[in-house]
């Protein structure tokens, strides 16, 4: 957090906070997008993507590169269920695990940081999917935030309690959209992947399942890991000083959709363009005057920063379930992460190129890693090896019989 903090403010971009943002677009005349996703030989894919096809665009022509993307480009549906108290019509994006007769379905359940949306997931969940099918993906926009609608316009709750809740029943309505049949005993698998606030959220929900699990016509599922993205509690709390200097520093709005998606990308807030143009959408809206405007003010919830992230690193570390945490940066852990890393008690990962928006700035990378993550930690896997060495025994020199696959150690 820190670190975005300080690259925006030092970027030459920050004195666009004048009413009226203009941007040169000289300096774009012929630029390619080659991200972390691109082959810079394959050919470009059309950027009018037909809805659920996950064909994710590679490389943008000049002509393209600001151009908005729809939501049905990377996800298979969405819906607004009315959840949690007090009420609120969260809009969420999903595309349900394929059935499968050998696997138990599982969800990837993603929460965006403060000021975002559940869009920043978009390119980076039509990855997993393609490579995963048994695996469902879903992202939504917490409340005060993108599409999602309290029913009392001014209710301006952002506690990390209600939050957290709200996550859970979030998780709920993902498991009536499993695709399982009603005599299906097998348990439903699911990871909790938070970026920023989204990973102090994740953190709490983890803690806090039993306690905040209500429906009763709905069996628990199974908290196959714990992911947490480019946050720690030490440079969190550190970071809050400047965290109002940031807010001031952004545009007051913009004079189009193509206006905020090229400031996104030139201020390097995402270094992905083809991301951001899904992804921006989500957290900007045209106002009374024609121009685009935040959709959160992230000023309005200043009360809460400080909660956020008061004990993570105790919580993140005493989670009982598989534990990755990313950064983008060695510099972010404190004290606590550092021994626990030490000890082995979760799994770290270090992408130093990108900024502070992983998913977005490498939806490609960050993927392989949750599907090795998911793969070491699902329940799943060790029933299949059970299984497998319930049938299958090899015989060692001593004559004795010994499993054919070996259970990783914390099995």
């Amino acid at each position: 957090m820190s670190k975005l903090q300080k690259n925006l403010l030092k970027s030459k971009l920050s004195i666009s906070s004048t009413p009226d943002l203009v941007l040169n677009e000289e300096t774009d005349e012929g630029i390619w997008e080659e991200s972390d996703l691109a082959d810079p030989n394959a050919p470009t894919t059309p950027h009018d993507i037909p809805p659920a096809k996950f064909a994710v665009p590679e490389i943008r022509p000049r002509k393209q590169y600001y151009k908005a993307t729809p939501w049905k480009a990377y996800w298979h549906a969405s819906d607004s269920p009315e959840l949690s108290a007090p009420p609120c019509a969260f809009k969420v994006y999903y595309t349900t695990p394929t059935p499968s007769p050998s696997k138990s379905p599982t969800w990837f359940i993603f929460h965006h940081g403060a000021g975002s949306s559940g869009l920043t997931f978009s390119v980076l969940a039509a990855r997993i999917h393609e490579s995963l099918p048994e695996v469902g993906v879903l992202a939504y926009d917490a409340r005060g935030h993108g599409a999602t609608k309290t029913a009392d316009p001014d209710e301006k709750d952002a506690t990390l309690d209600t939050l957290a809740r709200d996550f859970i029943n979030i998780v709920a309505h993902a498991m009536r959209l499993s695709p399982l049949a009603a005599d299906d005993q097998r348990p439903v698998e699911v990871v909790f992947i938070g970026h920023s606030l989204g990973g102090a959220v994740v953190t709490e929900a983890v803690r806090r399942f039993p306690e905040f699990w209500s429906p009763d016509n709905l069996p628990k599922p199974i908290i196959s890991g714990l992911v947490v993205l480019d946050v720690v509690e030490g440079s969190a709390l550190e970071g809050l000083g400047s965290m109002r200097s940031y807010v001031a520093s952004r545009p007051q709005y913009f004079r189009s959709l193509e206006d905020g998606i090229r400031w996104h990308v030139k201020s390097h807030t995402v270094r992905n363009a083809v991301s951001a143009s899904v992804s921006v959408p989500g957290i900007i809206q045209p106002g009374a005057n024609g121009r685009y405007q935040w959709i959160t003010d992230l000023s309005l919830t200043e009360p809460f920063w400080k909660s956020w992230f008061v004990d993570l690193s105790s919580k993140f570390l005493e989670a009982r379930s598989g534990k990755m945490l990313v950064l983008a940066g060695t510099d972010r852990l404190d004290k606590k992460l550092t021994i626990g890393q030490m000890q082995g008690k979760y799994q770290l990962e270090v992408l130093p190129e990108v900024g502070h928006f992983i998913q977005e700035d490498a939806p490609r990378k960050l993927a392989a890693l949750l599907e090795q993550f998911w793969q070491r930690n699902r329940r799943g896997a060790a029933l299949e090896i059970k299984a497998l060495n319930a049938h299958s025994l090899v015989w060692g020199t001593s004559g004795t019989s010994t499993p054919a696959v070996m259970p990783r150690p914390n099995q």
